[in-house]
């Protein structure tokens, strides 16, 4: 169900609701791009008039962020909808599962060669019935972008994972989205980095107390940079906004 969040565009849906979403695109194909939301996006987005029109053209815009959550509960509070952070990575591997069964062709645009080599030949190995028909790193310069998208179309992909980081990985879906009438796009983000083995995700524990960011701002702390750029934006949107809210009625 679509809802607003700091006047962002939102989708409720549960994890396994949004696979299943998936799944029909990939049985009976047709395009759908996903945009996983986090707070540094939203603030971004005030800005960056690029991702904000990215944003606005997804099929489906997921909660990945705890933040997200969070101000959707705040600012919504007489709201019976309820809310869950999607985490991109599951999704994506979800999504990888589906396309596992039902043999699916996959493209992968981003990171580093070594990188994008060693994760797609992890990802072969664990879902083996997938058909990697490209894999294209994310070094070739923003003036090469449209070649890169030619380059994939040629292969016809069912699913797409783009791991440009946010938000040059939204804007390029948005803006090549017609060379992919019946694919799945997603921007997964640094995905990639995990799966190659790069960077660990948070243990469970972290994950199932909502404090997987908290993990990344101690073992990554290039990340905790941009995170303390944007978080305290985020948190003052939302604080004024609930102000207002109180002030309306």
């Amino acid at each position: 169900m679509r809802k607003r969040v700091l006047n962002q565009p939102i989708d409720t849906f549960t994890l396994d609701e949004v696979v299943f979403f998936a799944k029909m695109a990939l049985s009976n194909p047709k395009q759908l791009k996903i945009v996983t939301l986090n707070p540094e996006m939203i603030v971004n987005a005030m800005k960056n008039i690029e991702l904000q029109a990215a944003i606005n053209n997804a099929n489906l815009i997921v909660p990945d962020g705890t933040g997200i959550v969070w101000a959707f509960k705040t600012l919504n509070k007489n709201d019976l909808a309820k809310i869950e952070r999607v985490p991109g990575i599951e999704l994506a591997e979800k999504i990888l599962e589906s396309a596992n069964e039902l043999k699916k062709r996959v493209a992968i645009f981003g990171s580093t060669r070594t990188i994008i080599e060693k994760a797609a030949a992890i990802m072969q190995n664990k879902y083996p019935d997938i058909i990697i028909v490209k894999t294209t790193d994310g070094y070739h310069g923003i003036e090469k972008d449209l070649q890169v998208a030619e380059e994939i179309a040629d292969e016809n992909p069912d699913l797409i994972l783009v791991a440009l980081g946010s938000p040059r990985q939204e804007i390029w879906i948005n803006k090549h989205s017609d060379f992919f009438p019946k694919s799945i796009l997603i921007g997964i983000g640094g995905s990639l980095d995990v799966w190659a083995g790069k960077i660990k995700r948070a243990p469970r524990w972290f994950r199932d107390n909502n404090l997987e960011w908290f993990y990344r701002v101690v073992s990554q702390p290039k990340r905790t940079i941009r995170i303390l750029k944007s978080l305290p934006q985020f948190v003052w949107m939302v604080f004024k906004s609930s102000l207002q809210i109180k002030q309306d009625f």
